[in-house]
C-alpha cells in the first residue's frame, strides 16, 4: 500500500513554537522506509497523523491514492508498534495477539489459528498461554509485532520499538524485522533516532530536523553524498569546515588544505570530509604539501576500529578512524595525516 503525504502542517498552540511541515513524502508499496531525527523533531507526531490519532492543521494523507485524512484511525487499515509493548497484562499471549481479530468479528477458531501462525513465525510457539509479565522485553515486543501483523494491515508504523532493549536484543529484533519484511512484504514506516539502526534497516529514509525533511534517499548515498550540511552532521560526519576555495586550495580561518582536482575559485561554502577517508602517514621521511601535523587529543576503541580526535597547532580538530592493527596509538601522541583528494564534498553556501 503506497503512502503519500501532501502539504502537511501541524502546529502546537498557543505559541506555535513547534511546527511539523512536510510538503511531500511518498513511501512506496512494500517498502521499508525510515524517518530519522533527534528527539523532539516531529517523528512521532508525523506517525500519529498518518495513523489518524492526530489531525493535521493542513494537508492530506493518501493511502494508495485515496484521501484518508478524515477517516477514523480504526478504518485506515494501519497497525502501529510502539516503543512500549502496550500488551493487556490480564490476557495471555494468544488472546493479546487475537484481540484485534476479535474486534473485527473473526471466529474464535480462525483468530486462534492465525495468531498461532504468527507467534510461531516469531519464535514464540509454546508461549501462547503465558502472560506478558512472564516474558522478557524482547519477547513482549515480538508479541506486539505479531499483534500488528496478524491484522494484515495495509501499512505498519513502528515508533522506535526497540530503543528500550539491550544492544544484543536490538540486533536480534532488527534481523527479525528484515526477515518479516522479506516474508510478508508489508509497507513499513519505521522511525528512530539511531543512525546505526537506520543504516541497518532502511531501504530509503528521510531525515527530519526541527519538523522539516532536510533530505531523503538511500542511506549509503545520503552518508557518502549529502547535499545538505545538516544531513552530514546528523549522520555523524564531524569534519565540516566553512571556508573558501582558491583554485585547488581550501582556506578556512585557521588552515589551508591543498585538494587536487577542485577548481572552485572564490566559492565559499562547507568542506565535508568523511572520517574514514583521512589517512595516517606513518613514513617519517614522507614529506608533501598535503600532509598535516597534529596530536591525538581523544582516542576510543569500538569493535576493531580506533576513533581518533586530532588537534592541529592551529586549533582545528579532525575526527578520523583507523583500522590498522599495527598502529600503537595513545592519547597525546604526535601524528601526521593526509586529507584525501577524492570523495570529499564541497557544498556551496546557500544564499537567502
Amino acid at each position: 500500500m503506497e503512502l503519500s503525504l501532501k502539504e502537511l502542517k501541524k502546529g502546537f498552540s498557543p505559541d506555535q513554537d513547534f511546527l511539523l511541515e512536510i510538503p511531500e513524502l511518498t513511501i512506496r508499496k512494500g517498502e521499508l522506509f525510515g524517518i530519522i531525527g533527534q528527539s523532539g523533531c516531529g517523528k512521532t507526531t508525523l506517525l500519529r497523523i498518518i495513523a489518524g490519532l492526530l489531525t493535521p492543521d493542513k494537508g492530506k494523507v493518501f493511502l494508495q491514492g485515496k484521501d484518508v485524512t478524515s477517516i477514523p484511525s480504526e478504518r485506515r487499515g494501519i497497525a502501529m508498534v510502539f516503543q512500549q509493548d502496550r500488551l493487556f497484562p490480564y490476557m495471555n499471549i494468544i488472546d493479546n495477539v487475537a484481540f484485534g481479530l476479535k474486534m473485527k468479528g473473526i471466529s474464535k477458531k480462525e483468530r486462534y489459528v492465525r495468531s498461532s501462525e504468527f507467534l510461531s513465525s516469531l519464535g514464540l510457539q509454546g508461549y501462547e498461554k503465558r502472560y506478558p509479565l512472564e516474558l522478557s522485553g524482547g519477547q513482549r515486543q515480538r508479541v506486539s509485532l505479531a499483534r500488528a501483523l496478524v491484522m494484515n494491515p495495509s501499512l505498519v508504523l513502528m515508533d522506535e520499538p526497540f530503543s528500550a532493549l539491550d544492544p544484543n536484543l536490538r540486533k536480534e529484533m532488527r534481523d527479525l524485522v528484515l526477515d518479516l519484511h522479506e516474508k510478508y512484504g508489508m509497507t513499513t514506516l519505521f522511525v528512530t533516532h539511531d543512525r546505526e539502526e537506520a543504516f541497518y534497516l532502511f531501504q530509503r529514509m528521510a531525515i527530519i530536523v526541527n519538523g522539516r525533511v532536510t533530505e531523503k534517499g538511500i542511506p549509503r548515498q545520503l552518508y557518502e553524498h549529502p547535499s545538505k550540511v545538516e544531513t552530514a552532521a546528523f549522520l555523524g560526519i564531524e569534519n565540516i569546515f566553512q571556508g573558501t576555495f582558491y583554485e585547488d586550495t581550501f582556506s578556512s580561518d585557521k588552515f589551508l588544505i591543498p585538494i587536487k582536482g577542485f577548481k572552485k575559485k572564490g566559492r565559499t561554502g562547507y568542506l565535508i570530509i568523511r572520517p574514514e577517508l583521512i589517512e595516517l602517514v606513518n613514513n617519517p621521511e614522507e614529506n608533501a604539501r598535503d600532509i598535516m601535523n597534529g596530536m591525538i587529543s581523544q582516542i576510543s576503541y569500538s569493535q576493531g576500529i580506533l576513533h581518533l580526535r586530532i588537534e592541529t597547532p592551529g586549533g582545528v580538530s579532525f575526527h578520523l578512524v583507523d583500522t590498522d592493527k599495527q598502529n600503537d596509538l595513545h592519547k597525546g601522541d604526535p601524528v601526521r595525516f593526509r586529507i584525501p583528494d577524492r570523495d570529499i564534498i564541497f557544498l556551496p553556501e546557500e544564499r537567502g
